[in-house]
């Protein structure tokens, strides 16, 4: 088998959900409509998966911490704190792969995922 699909989808929903979520931050508080971008592209045996978003930004301090479970700054019960958890799991673990994020304060983030092409 060369990707886990089902799992791959998980993890695109739970980036764009994200993505969707911190643009409604931002919309929220008067801001204009937001954008997200999904972007593919090659890089040698690798493929790139870019997931980005016109929200909030993810703050300096947080940064270090968006991967651990249950670990959310979104309001109860609108987040579990588990997607970016799964995400990676289901890319590193699972796939081989990487995740990995750049991230501005009112400008946006970006999520991009590496997964190996080939397989056994």
């Amino acid at each position: 088998m060369l990707c886990h699909v089902g799992d791959l989808n998980q993890v695109f929903l739970n980036l764009i959900t994200n993505a969707a979520h911190a643009i409604g931050d931002v919309v929220a508080k008067g801001g204009n409509m937001g954008t997200i971008r999904i972007r593919t592209s090659r890089e040698g045996n690798m493929v790139r998966i870019d997931v980005a978003d016109s929200g909030s930004g993810i703050p300096e301090a947080i940064r270090h911490r968006v991967f651990d479970p249950f670990f959310t700054t979104k309001d109860v019960g609108k987040g579990t704190g588990q997607g970016l958890a799964i995400a990676r799991s289901v890319v590193v673990t699972k796939h081989g792969g990487t995740l990995t994020f750049e991230s501005e304060v009112g400008k946006g983030t970006t999520f991009t995922i590496r997964l190996p092409i080939g397989g056994e």
